[in-house]
């Protein structure tokens, strides 16, 4: 988990990784970073959520899980509280209070497939970022689909709810891995098991999969667009 360091004068309660029943002891929307620069948002949850799982935030700082179904806007966050686990206690749930990664960094984001399916692990930029396009156990997961040379209405392309302001990364150029849940140094978006879990685990909470992906206030408009669909993990 990441420690919190501010801004200004406003006293962070602990760890990222806590989460909170209420009296909550921050309101939804305060915000705050730690010492890489990476930044957090406090939310009132109001669904199962788990670490490294996408989620919806409205006007209000309530979270649900992103799911592809998801047709108005709203911004983007990482859930970063809790844990990759389904014991009780052990994740946020409906009420509780914590915090998402909406700038820097997540080298643990949850994808909803056991294999890269064809994911390059140089993938970089090359990869449209959006929902997870089919319900399933954790919900609010990452999915990818590669971006053609150009699309029309002669290649083979299908439509997605892009998430703006989210990219993926190679693991080659993320440091300082130490504090985050089941991330090592690995590089390239690669099978990775988190709290020893092996890859394709395939609990309620954790599939198996997870990428390092840049996060830079990450939103979608909840407007399908056309996309190249040449390779996709999905």
């Amino acid at each position: 988990m990441a420690e919190l360091v501010g801004p200004g004068a406003i006293a962070q309660a602990g760890a990222t990784s806590i989460h909170f029943t209420t009296p909550f002891p921050h309101k939804p929307g305060d915000k705050a970073r730690d010492k890489e620069g990476n930044e957090y948002v406090f939310v009132d949850f109001t669904a199962t959520s788990y670490f490294g799982c996408l989620v919806a935030i409205n006007s209000l700082y309530q979270a649900t899980p992103l799911l592809g179904t998801a047709n108005i806007p709203s911004r983007v966050g990482v859930v970063v509280s809790g844990m990759p686990v389904s014991d009780s206690g052990a994740h946020p749930t409906s009420d509780n209070g914590g915090w998402v990664q909406i700038y820097g960094v997540h080298p643990a984001v949850q994808t909803g497939v056991v294999t890269d399916g064809g994911v390059s692990a140089t993938a970089g930029g090359a990869y449209f970022c959006i929902p997870q396009t089919s319900v399933g156990t954790p919900t609010g997961v990452l999915s990818l689909r590669t971006q053609g040379v150009a699309v029309s209405v002669i290649n083979t392309s299908t439509g997605g709810n892009q998430i703006y302001g989210m990219w993926v990364v190679d693991f080659a150029e993320v440091s300082d891995l130490s504090n985050w849940v089941g991330s090592s140094g690995a590089s390239g978006p690669s099978s990775m098991d988190i709290l020893n879990a092996t890859s394709g685990a395939a609990t309620s909470a954790f599939i198996g999969q997870t990428y390092a992906c840049f996060l830079n206030y990450p939103h979608v408009l909840g407007v399908s667009v056309q996309m190249s669909d040449a390779v996709s993990d999905s």
